[in-house]
């Protein structure tokens, strides 16, 4: 990796929220709901931690390209760009929706591209990443 300490720090945190948003998805899903449930006024949790998970895929996308070297990584860094652009496709039909269910995030889960995503970030913070 030639990326800074700077973008390591980034993608970490995006790689964070992604987890944490994906973890609530699997609660979610384990909720058996047939409809969200708004939180007062304000929006349901499950559409909060979509989009935090939306905002972080932002992050990745503009960190990992200048933090790899594209001569070496760059089938891998169009493999991430790809699995995210499906990832946030996916997000943005979920927001779409007027109420997510559980089977709904269920199904997301299990769908291959969000898993290739954890995969790909997973792999970044053990392999193109500075040591924690």
């Amino acid at each position: 990796m030639t990326g800074t300490m700077t973008q390591a720090a980034e993608m970490r945190s995006a790689f964070d929220q992604i987890e944490e948003a994906y973890e609530f998805m699997l609660a979610y899903a384990a909720q058996g709901r047939r409809s969200e449930v708004a939180e007062g006024a304000g929006e349901s949790q499950i559409r909060l931690y979509l989009k935090r998970f939306e905002a972080a895929l932002t992050v990745l996308e503009q960190a990992v390209e200048p933090g790899f070297n594209l001569n070496d990584d760059a089938a891998f860094v169009r493999r991430v760009r790809e699995d995210a652009a499906v990832v946030r496709s996916v997000i943005a039909m979920l927001l779409g929706q007027p109420s997510i269910s559980s089977e709904m995030i269920d199904n997301t889960n299990g769908l291959i591209a969000v898993r290739a995503l954890l995969t790909d970030i997973f792999f970044m913070d053990q392999v193109a990443l500075p040591p924690r």
